[in-house]
């Protein structure tokens, strides 16, 4: 049965070689594991640290809004949590989608943060633009059969869905 042994050629310093010789199998593992662990520890603190703060940026938003009873972004930016499939297969329900803070009149087939004042509902929906007449905005979620009901105004329009982050 053979040892480990080090690899003979540039990258001696790198990869150790490991040769059983009844399977005839060699494996490669990478020498002075400190190196790797640190690395893959560097990278995941990384990861944590940015999901604390995407947390910590979703508290913020939901905490001013709370307070001032309108949309609040952070920077023209604002996370929001879908609740509806009514966008599948764009995004899903629990997916949490990046709206970016309107600057600009909306275009046809952007995907718009809205409050929907129609028929007795006072709350915010994201469905796309699918067209536009003396009334208002068309609007439709990818998912569903028909357009939403009555026409929305540029005034209601909040900002547009630019990113899904998970």
């Amino acid at each position: 049965m053979g040892g480990l042994r080090k690899y003979e050629g540039k990258l001696s310093n790198l990869i150790v070689r490991s040769h059983t010789k009844s399977s005839g199998l060699c494996t490669y593992v990478a020498h002075g594991g400190k190196n790797v662990n640190a690395f893959f520890a560097f990278v995941s603190a990384g990861f944590t640290l940015l999901l604390f703060l995407i947390a910590v940026y979703a508290l913020i938003c939901s905490f001013k809004e709370q307070c001032n009873g309108t949309p609040f972004f952070l920077f023209g930016w604002k996370p929001v949590i879908v609740l509806s499939d009514s966008m599948v297969p764009t995004y899903s329900s629990g997916e949490i989608v990046l709206v970016k803070e309107k600057k600009d009149a909306p275009e046809l087939n952007e995907i718009v943060m809205f409050k929907q004042k129609n028929y007795g509902m006072n709350t915010y929906v994201t469905h796309r633009i699918v067209g536009m007449d003396t009334n208002g905005y068309i609007t439709k979620g990818d998912a569903n059969n028909s357009e939403d009901p009555g026409r929305i105004k540029e005034k209601d329009i909040i900002g547009t869905v630019e990113y899904v982050l998970f």
